[in-house]
């Protein structure tokens, strides 16, 4: 009876995975992490402010699946037990043509898999499958070590992706625009350099605003004590009295 169950559990792969994948190399850790990138970027925590348990959820499954692509680099990973994940996926420019999952009217679903791999391929390879998201770019990847395309793939666009700031964050990847911006905060103009103080300046001008007006009361009373015509304050590294008299 259960000599049948291996040539079934790979004809199920082979509906779940193209023929590329059967044959392919195996993938390292970062080379994981940057395949899933459409997956982290549509089930990224920060995305959910507004749906706070949806937000709890994926950051809990975020760091069971983290544990799990850990463990899989391990020595003795065959023995890893099923890992059951749930993920509220966003509905993105990737999924949102597949048409197979229903969004809700805030734009994201419920997605329920369970992990049951044995190398970080076939985990990247089910992740994103189960969330209808595009594994070309994991094939396009492959395509200098293996000759024959998947013949089904749609070419992808040659436009960078253009990633948002928490990605960096969570993956721990670097922003390429950080270091740019970075220079660019540091080169103070005229217009930074006002849009910086001019409120700090607005404010320490209302609150000296007694103060100025008790130095004038007493710059008049000292005038007429001693029968100055005027007094001035030049303001340099040090503070100089000068009296003129009347």
């Amino acid at each position: 009876m259960f000599c049948h169950l291996r040539p079934m559990r790979r004809l199920c792969l082979g509906k779940i995975f193209p023929y590329w994948f059967l044959c392919s190399r195996a993938l390292s850790g970062a080379e994981a992490v940057n395949a899933l990138r459409p997956f982290y970027f549509a089930v990224h925590p920060d995305f959910f402010g507004q749906h706070p348990r949806e937000r709890e959820v994926n950051e809990n499954s975020l760091k069971r699946l983290s544990a799990y692509l850990e463990n899989l680099q391990k020595p003795g990973s065959k023995s890893l037990k099923p890992t059951q994940l749930m993920f509220y996926v966003r509905e993105t420019d990737q999924n949102s043509s597949e048409g197979q999952e229903h969004f809700t009217t805030s734009g994201f679903r419920a997605v329920k898999f369970t992990l049951h791999t044995r190398d970080l391929l076939s985990t990247v390879l089910y992740i994103l499958n189960s969330c209808s998201l595009s594994v070309e770019h994991i094939q396009s990847s492959n395509t200098n070590v293996h000759s024959q395309p998947l013949k089904k793939a749609q070419r992808m666009s040659d436009r960078p992706i253009k990633w948002d700031k928490s990605y960096y964050s969570f993956t721990g990847f670097k922003d390429p625009d950080e270091d740019l911006e970075q220079v660019w905060r540091m080169e103070t103009t005229l217009t930074s350099w006002l849009d910086n103080n001019g409120k700090s300046a607005v404010k320490k001008l209302k609150n000296s605003l007694p103060l100025r007006k008790e130095l004038s009361r007493l710059k008049d009373e000292l005038s007429h004590q001693l029968e100055l015509s005027d007094i001035s304050f030049l303001r340099d590294y040090r503070v100089i009295l000068t009296c003129r008299g009347g």
